[in-house]
């Protein structure tokens, strides 16, 4: 019986394309530091299907980083929370550089699971009468937010976001919401995701031909602010071709590997070039803020919410490219 008490159910990465779900997987101690959590919910982020299509973590692992839930124990050092309180585990800014190597589902087991060992900077109160399938998106905007920051851009611009799929449409509403745009537009191949932008308020979502985008760009002049949301070298090219001169791109999309462009380009062209990788813990109180005060609406975001023994399944939705009618996947964990 206490042996059975120690395990729990969870999903775990152990190769490319493969997710195992397990009944026996051992239930997770906690330190001083530390605050264990009971998982109700966790979204599938981009980044995680980067990883299961080509592998960028260690394995086996326990993915997810974008969780909601609730605390079940409490470390003796962690001070403003208590057992009981519904909660997010988002990671903050991975110093990855600096061998800092912590962070839910890349370096440690993430949400994936029943529970899950989230240290105290990692952890924040959930945002207030919000259903918790929702905070879930939290994540999200936190990086729509520091994209906004780090781009330095202002109220009435031109701007493009290059990818409709959930990091472009959550950029694309907290844009909408904090700088009002002049002209945004949204550059994604997937009618689905096209219309789901245009319903948030796209002023156009243009599928990548590029004879379309010309045409469009000579009626309507080029971007000031390009934000590439994919992560490929095509999608980057893109926005080094479409750019004003003088512009800003801020790179959102995780890319593997290296990208090869002309330096020059960037040079006769004037281009500011931002990269951003995660997210600060003022960006992810701001968006908490923006969810609780119901300024952003999460809920058009969520298209499925599967339970944990479908994980593969899940996942394997992000492997035909050609059709794509959904946005955002979240996994339900508890019963």
């Amino acid at each position: 019986m206490g042996t059975e008490m120690n395990l729990m159910r969870a999903a775990v990465f152990e190769d490319i394309k493969r997710i195992v779900y397990r009944k026996d997987y051992p239930k997770p101690a906690i330190g001083p530091d530390d605050v264990l959590v009971k998982v109700y919910y966790c979204g599938i982020c981009g980044s995680d299907v980067t990883n299961f299509t080509q592998g960028l973590y260690k394995i086996p692992l326990i993915m997810g980083h974008e969780l909601v839930g609730e605390i079940e124990e409490l470390g003796e050092k962690v001070a403003g929370f208590e057992v009981g309180d519904k909660v997010l585990g988002i990671n903050v800014q991975l110093e990855v550089f600096n061998q800092n190597f912590q962070g839910l589902g890349i370096f440690m087991d993430g949400g994936f699971a029943e529970y899950v060992r989230v240290p105290k900077e990692f952890l924040f109160h959930a945002p207030k009468n919000t259903p918790l399938e929702e905070c879930v998106l939290v994540e999200s905007y936190a990086i729509g937010i520091r994209a906004m920051k780090l781009s330095k851009i202002g109220a009435n611009q031109h701007v493009i976001i290059i990818g409709g799929g959930n990091m472009g449409l959550t950029t694309l509403s907290v844009l909408l919401r904090k700088k009002k745009p002049k002209i945004v537009t949204v550059i994604e191949p997937q009618e689905f995701l096209r219309k789901k932008a245009k319903e948030l308020g796209a002023s156009e979502a243009l599928p990548p031909n590029k004879n379309l985008i010309r045409k469009y760009i000579e009626k309507v002049g080029p971007p000031n602010y390009i934000f590439e949301c994919v992560g490929s070298e095509k999608t980057f090219k893109l926005a080094l071709d479409l750019i004003k001169r003088g512009g800003t791109i801020t790179i959102e999309g995780i890319f593997r590997g290296q990208v090869s462009f002309p330096l020059l380009l960037l040079s006769s062209k004037e281009i500011c070039l931002q990269g951003l990788l995660g997210h600060n813990r003022n960006d992810i109180h701001r968006a908490i803020e923006l969810v609780e005060q119901k300024e952003v609406q999460p809920r058009q975001l969520i298209s499925e919410v599967l339970p944990l023994n479908e994980i593969q399944k899940a996942f394997e939705q992000f492997l035909n490219p050609d059709k794509r009618e959904f946005i955002k996947i979240i996994i339900e964990i508890q019963d």
